[in-house]
């Protein structure tokens, strides 16, 4: 029985690692602002950075970028107005997107010469069946104007 349960454990875990990401992004940028341009399939919303509960419910979208001499964050990241409502099955209010949804993180570059922003997107996904968290890497060239 043992070995059952740690095969059933495996497959399961193997089954969520090689689970289908439903959200893309597009990372632009425009002057001194890094753009993040969120796609969402049908049928799923991922969940806001500013969330009406943020220490209760689902996770919030985050975006950690790894610091360097080329460039400082000068305020949080900027959202879209979404949909805030209460959610039955977390028992709270919360705020989400659908279709598409644009993110915005201005910066102060420090620098003539181009590079590279990298760090991590972390956000929850759900559907009517489920709710699946994803760190996605960020490795974007900003190029000076």
């Amino acid at each position: 029985m043992k070995h059952l349960i740690t095969l059933f454990t495996i497959f399961f875990t193997g089954a969520l690692l090689a689970q289908h990401n439903p959200v893309s992004f597009n990372i632009s940028q425009s002057s001194d602002t890094i753009i993040f341009d969120a796609v969402i399939e049908d049928g799923w919303h991922m969940y806001a950075v500013h969330l009406p509960n943020p220490n209760e419910g689902p996770l919030p979208t985050e975006f950690i970028i790894d610091s360097t001499e080329h460039f400082n964050l000068v305020e949080p990241v900027i959202e879209e107005e979404g949909h805030t409502e209460m959610d039955d099955a977390f028992g709270i209010e919360v705020k989400y997107f659908e279709k598409n949804v644009t993110f915005k993180q201005p910066i102060k570059v420090l620098t003539q010469e181009e590079f590279h922003i990298t760090g991590t997107i972390s956000y929850m996904v759900c559907n009517d069946q489920m709710c699946i968290p994803f760190d996605v890497p960020v490795n974007y060239a900003f190029l000076k104007d």
